[in-house]
């Protein structure tokens, strides 16, 4: 306990976040509180990694929650000095409320075998936003957490992959994060994931079927692109489907 710091980022919050967290800082002084105005995500990681002095940082999002073991399980792929970062294995929080919630979890559980093989070959496709542990050294060589269209863990993934730094999944690191419970609430989240991908992928398209970067180059990021447009296609294949029925009942 007396070699894990938790530092906490008050990102201008209206609620009493701060106040709450003040109050931990007092009594423990492992913990540190600190607000500041409100600037979006990445900036209150980098605000976080200034006052981070140990060589492992893991990041984690307010709405997410560890199993008491993860970071035990984290810290041991450390043991390789080839590993800078590691994805970890995300869950939707229990209990699930919605069938919304429902569907999410299933889809959770299956992508836990596609991120462990994805590492088995090297070709880590997103270090998880709710739980993702790095060498303090990556941020020290790499630099922060940038804007990167509302989608800076999978930018920081590019980047790490761009610069030849080994990344591995912890398939037994549990992080439990709150999935959106209504439709348009799903779609919105969503849509900011695919347009988020779709942008920082086009920042790094030098990297798309290029071997200099391994599988990742060859194969994870064009797989990517064609889930993409295939999801797409299923859509507007459903919606279609949909709208022939219903004018075939009329």
């Amino acid at each position: 306990k007396s070699k894990l710091k938790i530092i906490i980022i008050d990102d201008g919050s209206k609620d009493n976040t701060y106040t709450i967290a003040k109050g931990f800082a007092e009594v423990n002084s492992n913990i540190i509180a600190i607000t500041k105005a409100n600037g979006g995500k990445h900036t209150a990681l980098n605000e976080g990694l200034r006052h981070v002095n140990t060589d492992i940082v893991a990041c984690l999002d307010a709405d997410s929650f560890l199993h008491p073991n993860a970071m035990i399980v984290a810290a041991q792929y450390f043991k390789d000095t080839n590993i800078k970062a590691l994805a970890s294995c995300m869950q939707i929080k229990l209990p699930v409320g919605s069938w919304i919630q429902r569907i999410q979890q299933i889809e959770y559980m299956i992508s836990v075998f596609w991120r462990k093989s994805y590492s088995n070959i090297d070709a880590v496709q997103v270090m998880p936003g709710p739980f993702s542990v790095f060498r303090k050294s990556v941020f020290d060589e790499l630099g922060d957490y940038k804007p990167a269209h509302n989608a800076e863990d999978f930018e920081m993934t590019l980047r790490l992959h761009y610069n030849g730094y080994k990344i591995a999944n912890a398939h037994k690191a549990y992080v439990y994060t709150v999935g959106p419970d209504t439709v348009k609430g799903l779609v919105k989240q969503r849509i900011r994931w695919v347009r988020g991908f779709l942008e920082n992928a086009w920042d790094y398209r030098e990297m798309f079927f290029n071997s200099k970067y391994g599988h990742f180059g060859i194969f994870t990021l064009p797989i990517g692109i064609v889930f993409v447009f295939y999801i797409l296609i299923a859509i507007a294949y459903a919606v279609l489907s949909f709208i022939k029925v219903n004018y075939m009942r009329i």
